[in-house]
């Protein structure tokens, strides 16, 4: 879902200040917005919910959160981090920190930035996103050759070099200091494309899967597989849910500025038959 807010919600750290914000703005920008409005379509009672929120003699609850959320167009990542700026204003001292962490998660992925068309160049080798996270790492101490040891299957120096250019020029790295910093701390594809450079990509990555299964110890890695007798529609929902796993990964990871590590996850949903008319118990390998 598109945003359709005007006003950036994630820069706030007060949800009273962003909702006055919003209001001033809304008033001024929206032809015959009022408080008796937006207490229309967020569903509350009073006409006056909204003022009496801001000025700090109404508190929401979960109901009223996600009512606001309604009559604020918010998307699912903006939703999201408005219950975390809500929890995190209301809480008490000791409670602040875990709610201030959730938010900033929420604000790195909502920031994650899917790939432009003319930005394919990244994906045209496999080894660019791992030069990406390495490169800011405390492994990277201004030449090629200090990641060209750590990567594995090994790398010429001339080759972490041009990634690196790469990636400087894509605006992916920017230079600080002696190093680099990522300018977003995530990037994805998106949930699915087809074009030609990225299928090339992921067929790189299974080539690359397949060659490094056997040098890898079972303790250093998860290998698992299903095959799945299905019931019609039941795959957009599994893929939704892939998607969402994808998302929680992501977040996972969003704190980990410094990787000590760089590990490859990959994931794919398959069919190995024609559309037939009936269902097969699953198999688990």
């Amino acid at each position: 879902m598109k945003s359709t807010l005007e006003i950036n919600l994630f820069e706030y750290r007060d949800y009273r200040k962003f909702l006055c914000d919003y209001y001033d703005y809304a008033k001024k920008n929206r032809r015959g917005f009022s408080f008796r409005l937006f207490s229309f379509k967020a569903g509350f009672a009073s006409p006056n919910f909204l003022k009496r929120v801001m000025e700090g003699d109404r508190s929401l609850t979960p109901e009223s959160i996600e009512k606001c959320i309604i009559a604020l167009g918010l998307n699912k990542q903006e939703a999201e981090f408005f219950r975390y700026l809500v929890d995190y204003t209301q809480a008490g001292d000791q409670e602040k920190n875990q709610f201030l962490s959730k938010m900033v998660r929420s604000r790195k992925v909502a920031e994650i930035s899917p790939l432009e068309k003319d930005r394919y160049e990244y994906y045209s080798s496999w080894y660019h996103p791992v030069v990406r996270e390495l490169v800011v790492s405390n492994y990277y101490d201004g030449t090629p050759a200090s990641l060209s040891v750590l990567i594995r299957p090994s790398l010429t120096e001339s080759q972490v070099e041009k990634s690196i250019e790469l990636l400087v020029r894509l605006g992916f790295i920017k230079k600080r200091g002696k190093g680099y910093c990522q300018s977003s701390s995530l990037v994805t594809t998106g949930a699915e494309s087809l074009e030609a450079s990225l299928m090339h990509y992921h067929q790189n990555l299974l080539k690359l899967s397949h060659d490094l299964l056997p040098q890898i110890k079972p303790a250093e890695r998860d290998v698992s597989a299903l095959t799945l007798g299905i019931a019609k529609g039941r795959l957009p929902i599994i893929k939704k849910k892939v998607q969402e796993f994808r998302m929680e990964i992501l977040k996972l990871v969003a704190d980990d500025l410094n990787p000590e590590e760089v590990v490859l996850l990959n994931i794919q949903l398959l069919p190995v038959t024609q559309k037939i008319g009936t269902n097969v118990l699953a198999k688990h390998h």
